[in-house]
């Protein structure tokens, strides 16, 4: 399970040089009633996050607590936390800032889950940082040094995530998250995925130190991989609940029906950028772009008014591997919204009268919601969709077929509302996702496989002339050593409408007075590693 990224090495785990009585911390059980009271909320509540864990306070820090030894001129510190009867436990720092040289490790006494190394590497500019669940309701947290005077930086432990539902595992890995989700809830890798292969691994499971969502990382009109997030508000709508995110991608079962899905992608942190308020989305940008080895996909996105004649969703229902859902009948705004969703503006919500295949559960908020152009309009806000009785048996398809009865009612937030509903930026996505203003408000995809490490090779580099034109003007990049590129418009819709190869030379001709008059995104490509986007006015 040691899925966030880390940088090698081994924790230390020796018992016999520690002494139990200064590492130990025993924190008291969790009042049932307590815990009895959230489950029975959970049930009654119409948004779909999946509260799994409760946050319990603590304050640990190696100036003060646990024990430090010395063994083969390494310097290193334990603290041993116990929080009875949790099914997995999180550990957020509320300070970290390590030094060079130092390592930081998480792990259950056995040695079966390991977590790090953490370095230097993960710091973050917000100094925090919170490391995924183990499972059980022990867990030990290790520095290790080789600094002079044991200078291992800035680390303090502030809060501890006890899980109360097995979403992570237990001690004994016997219950865990995987083949919980609702009997007609179908995997990503079914027959009925496969349309979407590109599109799911643009999603998503996020875990904060209390609940579960689901979230798609998505495409800016520049092109250039900024690993934005788009989920509910009611998922994550503070800075705290940003910083302390963990987001897992490729969680999903290798085939059709079979539960063996592991959280080997992930990524710790981020920052709340944008957050709609009284509009179910937030936009978040992740503390690193995701590996190449993610093979992560930038989903493209339709911020258009207007009516999409099916939609389909990805998500990872109660903390479940990824699964899809459609509802094959156009959309429909909302007349009103039930319960809790009523915090938000009733009209700014899609209405799912019906799903067709699937459903969506507790955990599936934030989930993003694609048009058949395979392009994002909304996020999943709740609603009261479940699963219905199974009814007959699919010989054809091999699928068990349920009663469509009970599986109704979900509303998903408008990307049209959020895109610029509200003029500051901090409450809108246009600011965000068009950073160059180019008035494109429906863009396609971007897979990072080819954003390699020269991703942007031209920033704001380039220069069109005349502009407006009538057609025919030039484009300069500056700073550019030369070599074959390709220059591309799309119109606001997204498509593309003009594209020519040229040999980039200090300037390139273009002759597109065909097209009607309007405003137009550039996009050059060079050499299959970089992106440049601008825009020209045709009258």
């Amino acid at each position: 399970m040691n899925g966030q990224l880390s940088y090698g090495g081994e924790p230390y785990m020796n018992d016999q040089d520690f002494t139990a009585s200064k590492v130990l911390y025993m924190l008291p059980p969790e009042d049932p009633l307590v815990l009895d009271g959230l489950k029975s909320i959970r049930q009654n509540s119409y948004a779909k996050a999946l509260q799994y864990a409760v946050e319990r306070p603590v304050d640990i820090s190696p100036e003060f607590n646990g024990q430090w030894v010395e063994k083969d001129g390494i310097s290193i510190w334990r603290a041993h936390l116990i929080s009875p009867e949790a099914y997995s436990i999180g550990i957020l720092f509320s300070a970290f800032r390590l030094a060079q040289n130092s390592s930081v490790f998480i792990y259950d006494p056995e040695g079966r889950n390991i977590k790090g190394a953490f370095n230097s590497r993960n710091n973050k500019k917000f100094s925090s940082f919170y490391v995924g669940h183990i499972p059980g309701e022990e867990v030990i947290v290790e520095i290790q040094t080789n600094n002079p005077d044991r200078d291992y930086g800035e680390l303090r432990i502030g809060t501890l995530s006890h899980a109360f539902l097995p979403v992570y595992g237990n001690k004994s890995m016997e219950e865990t998250g995987l083949g919980s989700a609702q009997d007609c809830e179908i995997d990503i890798n079914c027959p009925e995925g496969v349309d979407w292969q590109v599109l799911k691994r643009s999603v998503c499971h996020i875990s904060t130190t209390r609940l579960l969502c689901t979230g798609a990382l998505v495409n800016n009109t520049s092109y250039d991989g900024t690993p934005y997030v788009l989920t509910a508000e009611h998922c994550v709508n503070r800075d705290l609940y940003a910083y302390s995110s963990v987001f897992y991608f490729n969680f999903e079962n290798s085939e059709c029906g079979i539960d063996d899905a592991a959280k080997e992608f992930s990524i710790s942190g981020s920052e709340l950028i944008s957050t709609g308020g009284d509009i179910d989305f937030s936009l978040l940008k992740l503390t690193e772009r995701p590996p190449r080895e993610f093979s992560a996909y930038y989903a493209g996105w339709d911020a258009r008014e207007m009516d999409h004649p099916m939609t389909i969703t990805i998500h990872h229902p109660n903390a479940d591997a990824k699964k899809i859902s459609y509802d094959l009948n156009a959309t429909s705004v909302a007349a009103s919204v039930p319960g809790d969703l009523n915090d938000y503006i009733v009209s700014s919500n899609y209405w799912i009268k019906q799903w067709d295949l699937g459903t969506t559960e507790g955990g599936s908020s934030g989930c993003p919601q694609f048009n058949p152009s395979k392009r994002m309009i909304g996020v999943l806000s709740g609603g009261l969709a479940v699963c219905g009785d199974s009814i007959g048996y699919d010989v054809q398809n091999n699928r068990v077929i349920y009663s469509l009865d009970d599986n109704k009612n979900d509303y998903f937030s408008k990307l049209y509302y959020a895109w610029d509903h509200y003029e500051e930026a901090d409450r809108q996505l246009k600011n965000w996702l068009d950073p160059g203003n180019t008035g494109l408000i429906s863009i396609g995809g971007l897979n990072s496989m080819t954003l390699d490490k020269g991703d942007v090779i031209y920033k704001k580099s380039l220069q069109v002339f005349p502009n407006p034109s009538n057609g025919e003007f030039q484009v300069r990049l500056l700073e550019y050593g030369g070599g074959d590129i390709t220059i591309e418009l799309y119109d606001l819709t997204g498509h593309r409408v003009y594209t020519v190869a040229v040999t980039a030379g200090d300037v390139s001709r273009v002759s597109a007075s065909h097209l009607p008059a309007g405003i137009y995104a550039i996009l050059i490509k060079g050499n299959g590693t970089g992106l440049i986007t601008g825009s020209i006015i045709i009258h």
